[in-house]
């Protein structure tokens, strides 16, 4: 049996900046100097970029090319101004997919995102039809539901010291709106995928939401808790965008 060995030193990841929702967006994309399909990467509440690096450096090693970003509002100040409406997540995304497809190094785009993210993915590949698919990494429906009757959304609450600008509930309220419309993304192709061991996010809500989306999609349960699914499910997402026919180049 052959083993291939990557070559992680042609990896290369440049810095970013792009105007988005009266602010700068910033973020990395990965690459290996050669076009590829690209997958564009976003975050969960009150995370960054650093969160999906793992997944986003290693796609580019397999052969993919990624985009990373941060939300504004988020990343303890760092982003340019906050976040003034929740449904300024989307059009971060939007304005991230639309430099990703400007990139001579981008081929087809994919979208997709860990919990917060993933519903914002969703919800930007409704609005744009050039988006070919979506990956959606431990995310479900009725999250308000939880916020208002579960104690353990009583942390997402917590956390809201680390966004600067809309609050928990207005986001999940947000979320809601665009995991609703999951069956909408068909006929791309969609994947879902679960943590075995996340407390925020169970497995049996993913599978939920995956049961009601369309043709053709896939659900994966990985082991991984909620916070580190992005950097586990980097495998399940890489057969993935190959078995959906996603070029790539090695």
């Amino acid at each position: 049996m052959s083993i291939r060995v990557r070559n992680l030193s042609a990896i290369a990841i440049d810095p970013i900046e792009f105007p988005s929702a009266g602010g700068t967006v910033r973020g990395l994309f990965y690459h290996t100097g050669r076009t590829a399909s690209c997958a564009v990467i976003c975050h969960g509440y009150s995370s960054s970029k650093q969160n999906v690096d793992p997944l986003a450096y290693h796609l580019a090693s397999e052969g993919f090319t990624a985009l990373a970003f941060d939300f504004l509002g988020h990343k303890l100040g760092a982003s340019s101004r906050p976040l003034v409406r929740a449904e300024d997540l989307v059009v971060n995304a939007l304005d991230a997919i639309a430099f990703a497809r400007g990139h001579a190094l981008a081929g087809r785009i994919v979208v997709g995102g860990h919990s917060m993210g993933a519903a914002t993915a969703i919800g930007a590949a409704l609005q744009d039809a050039g988006v070919q698919g979506v990956f959606a990494l431990c995310t479900s429906r009725h999250r308000g539901a939880q916020l208002a009757s579960d104690g353990l959304v009583r942390g997402l609450i917590n956390r809201r010291v680390y966004v600067d600008g809309a609050g928990p509930e207005e986001i999940t309220a947000a979320m809601d709106a665009h995991t609703a419309r999951a069956a909408e993304v068909a006929p791309r192709p969609i994947l879902f995928v679960a943590g075995s061991k996340d407390a925020l996010v169970a497995p049996s809500a993913v599978k939920q939401l995956f049961d009601e989306a369309r043709e053709p999609k896939t659900y994966e349960l990985i082991e991984a808790n909620h916070t580190d699914a992005a950097e586990r499910s980097r495998f399940v997402v890489t057969r993935w965008l190959r078995a959906a026919g996603f070029e790539y180049a090695l």
